[in-house]
């Protein structure tokens, strides 16, 4: 009878690493194909839709303090982006980023270890 050794053991080990290598290369070869096809797809809908029109965002009313040529590069630049949005509300800041900061510091001093009793 034949004994199960150490050099047996692993050669068993590289044996069953390979093969969870192999089934690994094959789930990622399943999913990149996955990938392709539904992203073919989605290419194939675009350009069966009919394409929309853009509308040029334009401000509905002149914010004071904000020039318009700022208005004008912000809208361009969501338009450019996301495609037909609205620019809802625009907000001169004025207000201090204090009471974000203080909100930090109370969130990350409440995960820090209390002291033993």
């Amino acid at each position: 009878m034949k004994t199960y050794t150490t050099l047996d053991a692993i050669g068993d080990m590289f044996v069953i690493y390979g093969i969870v290598i192999v089934i690994s290369m094959l789930v990622a070869a399943v999913i990149r194909g996955i990938v392709i096809v539904l992203s073919r797809q989605a290419e194939q809908e675009a350009a069966k839709a009919p394409a929309k029109p853009t509308p040029v965002a334009r401000p509905a009313a002149i914010v004071s303090g904000v020039p318009q040529e700022h208005l004008a590069a912000i809208a361009a630049a969501v338009g450019a982006m996301m495609g037909a949005h609205r620019i809802v509300h625009i907000e001169v800041p004025d207000r201090g980023f204090g009471w974000t900061a203080e909100a930090r510091t109370v969130h990350h001093t409440s995960h820090a270890p209390r002291a033993s009793h």
